[in-house]
């Protein structure tokens, strides 16, 4: 602060007061969303696992684990559809009967 013409030069108490509050609140939206992001992260890495996990098992044919189930598509009597599922993932396939 320096004194020109009778007046100091700088923020006021308040001022820096307020900003610090804009900058607190910022930081904690920061730290929110990036926690959110860990666990948004996290989860699709399991959900790709199981993925990777589900597709292997249906190319091997191990089917050990795996929920089948087959159904008859109404509108095309020659078209079965598989649904595997594996935890929280599924795979549709069609195939002809």
């Amino acid at each position: 602060m320096t004194l020109t013409s009778g007046r100091y030069e700088g923020f006021t108490l308040i001022e820096v007061v307020i900003a610090l509050s804009i900058i607190a609140v910022a930081f904690t939206t920061l730290l929110e969303v990036l926690s959110y992001l860990t666990k948004e992260i996290s989860s699709a890495e399991e959900r790709l696992k199981d993925v990777i996990t589900l597709d292997r098992k249906v190319k091997e044919g191990d089917l050990e684990g795996v929920s089948v189930e087959r159904r008859d598509v109404p509108d095309y009597p020659v078209v079965r559809e598989v649904t595997y599922r594996l935890g929280g993932v599924f795979l549709i396939r069609y195939e002809e009967k």
